[in-house]
Order: C-alpha cells, then sequence, then structure tokens
C-alpha cells in the first residue's frame, strides 16, 4: 500500500485516551479523525468541536458505519474493548486498541479471531513497546551487559483514582490487570522468554472509602505480583492504587538488578531514560530517547496499515500479558498453602 494512503480515523470512547488518541492521530499526515464516539454526549460533542467535525455520535455503531473510517481506534472501558473491536473489525475496519486487550481471554480471542477473519490488523496500545529505550534494554540483557539472570523491579504506587470505574472488577479491571500488562508485555520482550510460574498476593485497601461506594465488586488495587521466566529471569511488580487523596508519593524509577550492576529505566510520557549503575559505583547514561511513546504508536500503527505489516504490539501480545495478569489475579484470590510453621 502507498505510504500517502489516507486514513480516515474514528475514535470510540471521548475521555482522555480517546483525547490523546485523536490527537495524535491529527499529527499523521494523510490522516485525519472522521468521526468520534462516547455514550456521553458532553465528552462526545467537546472531541467534536476539538476536531472540528460536523456531527457527534453516543453509539459507536453508526459512527463506524457512516463515517466511511478505514481505522478505528478502541479508547471505551476495558469491559467494551471486545463488543466494539470486533464490530470494527466486521465492517473490515483496522482496530487500533487500548490495553489491556481484554477483561477475558475468550474476549480476547473473539477480538484476535475477527481481525484475522476480517483480513484487518490489530494493534494493542502497548506504547512503551515504541520507545528506542525498549530496544535497547533487550540488547543490552541479550549481549550479557548486565549478566543474567536478572531482577526487574518497578512499582506504582498512588492515591485511589480520580476514574473511579478503574477500581471496577467488571468495568477495567483494577491495577494488576490495566498497569501490570505493560510490564508483563516489555518483560517478555527484554527476556526474551516466556514466563513459567505467576505469584502473587494482594488486597483492597481502597474498599471503604466513600468515593468507591458505589461499586459493587471492586478490585484488587494493591498487590505484588512476581513472574518467573524459562531464562531464570524474574519480574516483580508492586502496585497500590489505594492510599488517601494526597498520599501518592513521589514516581519512582523501575530498575533490574543483575550480576554486574543496576539498569535504571524511565518511561516518561515524553522523554525516557536509560542509566547503568556499574562496579564503583559510577553511574553511565546508557540512552535518553525524547519520545512522545503515544505519538509513536500511533505512528508505527499507520505505517503498518499502510504497508501491511503486523503491529509490533499485536492481538497475540495483548493476549499474552492478559494471561499473565489473570494468572496473577487468580493467584491473590487463591488461599496460600500453609506456610512451615515458624518458631521465633
Amino acid at each position: 500500500m502507498s505510504a500517502q494512503m489516507p486514513l480516515r480515523v474514528c475514535v470510540v470512547g471521548c475521555g482522555d485516551m480517546g483525547a490523546k488518541h485523536a490527537a495524535r492521530w491529527a499529527n499523521v499526515p494523510g490522516a485525519k479523525v472522521v468521526a468520534v464516539a462516547d455514550i456521553r454526549p458532553e465528552r462526545a460533542q467537546a472531541l467534536t468541536a476539538a476536531h472540528g467535525l460536523d456531527r457527534s455520535y453516543t453509539d459507536f455503531r453508526p459512527a463506524i458505519r457512516e463515517s466511511d473510517c478505514n481505522v478505528v481506534s478502541v479508547c471505551v472501558p476495558t469491559s467494551r474493548h471486545a463488543e466494539v473491536s470486533c464490530f470494527a473489525a466486521e465492517q473490515g475496519k483496522h482496530v487500533l486498541c487500548e490495553k489491556p486487550l481484554a477483561l477475558t481471554l475468550a474476549q480476547a480471542d473473539a477480538m484476535i479471531e475477527t481481525a484475522k477473519r476480517s483480513g484487518v490488523k490489530l494493534g494493542v496500545g502497548f506504547m512503551r513497546q515504541y520507545s528506542p529505550i525498549t530496544a535497547t534494554l533487550r540488547d543490552w540483557l541479550s549481549a550479557g551487559r548486565l549478566g543474567r539472570p536478572a531482577f526487574y523491579h518497578a512499582a506504582d504506587v498512588r492515591e485511589i483514582r480520580p476514574k473511579r470505574e478503574m477500581h471496577d472488577a467488571q468495568i477495567n479491571g483494577g491495577p494488576v490487570l490495566d498497569m501490570g500488562v505493560h510490564l508483563f508485555d516489555i518483560w517478555r520482550t527484554i527476556f526474551a522468554s516466556e514466563p513459567v510460574s505467576v505469584s502473587a498476593q494482594g488486597m483492597k485497601l481502597g474498599k471503604a472509602r466513600p468515593e468507591l461506594a458505589h461499586i459493587a465488586d471492586i478490585a484488587y488495587d494493591t498487590a505484588a505480583v512476581s513472574v518467573h521466566f524459562q531464562s531464570g529471569d524474574v519480574g516483580v511488580f508492586v502496585v497500590c492504587w489505594g492510599l488517601p487523596p494526597g498520599a501518592t508519593p513521589p514516581g519512582s524509577a523501575d530498575r533490574i538488578f543483575g550480576p554486574k550492576g543496576l539498569l535504571e529505566i524511565s518511561y516518561g510520557i515524553q522523554q525516557q531514560t536509560l542509566r547503568f549503575l556499574r562496579e564503583g559505583g559510577a553511574w553511565e547514561t546508557i540512552a535518553e530517547a525524547h519520545v512522545d511513546m503515544y505519538q509513536a504508536e500511533i505512528d508505527h500503527f499507520a505505517r503498518c496499515v499502510r504497508d501491511d505489516l503486523d503491529p509490533l504490539a499485536g492481538g497475540n501480545a495483548g493476549k499474552h500479558a492478559l494471561q499473565i495478569a489473570l494468572a496473577a489475579l487468580q493467584a491473590i484470590a487463591t488461599p496460600p498453602d500453609p506456610s512451615p510453621e515458624l518458631s521465633i
């Protein structure tokens, strides 16, 4: 396909993420947002005005059918990813779906199969894949410059989320699913290996908060997840979205420990850095990238559609990350085996 192939984009879901997608699509040469849809009319109208469109939609179906789009950005809550993505694919539209791919493996399989059957691309919003820092990190580990095995530690600690549905297990799944999939996907990439076991513990620190009282099925908001890989490497993710308002601490970088030192990774939306602390105590900046990861993700998907390429983060990558997240949630919900009796 020609690199100048026009891309006509329908954005479904006009909240914060939908606005991010729409703004980045507007930066792609030859691409245009032609329709937006959201069940909340005021959000659809706001994004319609921002992109100079004639009308807004509260139903994604006519938005996709009537707009002559050829690409759909799916930015609705996770529980609706499969519904919107499968409909779009059945209409012959390429689909870029925000992460996580879905809430269940059955939904993920339906999305993958529908895209395959319809002959369209299915991309997943794993934006960290599109920073050059990730490729550098993979190459460093592959070359043995950190030594192996490696131990990746990441933490995400925040107050309860202003988007309350992020805490709903039936809508967005909570942080183990919503944020964990980023790391589970990156770990598979940089370790060049598949997981062999997942262990996890968790709790619901925010369950008594009045702000969440309307949620019937509150997700685990606090957890420690450990993933062991065939390569011998280990990834550990500590997350807490259950702190009281105002108690969010300063962010911390991800770190990878190895026999030869420590790597520190910062994944900012606009800037990413990779530093190495070697034997003797000297810090070295390995790489620094000033990349808008959302823009890089959108640019990549545009190339995939135009040049008939497989997305770097496609449906199968989304499913694999989801499998790890669901295994972690199952481990949290399963009573642990009795530990050996301690006598201290």
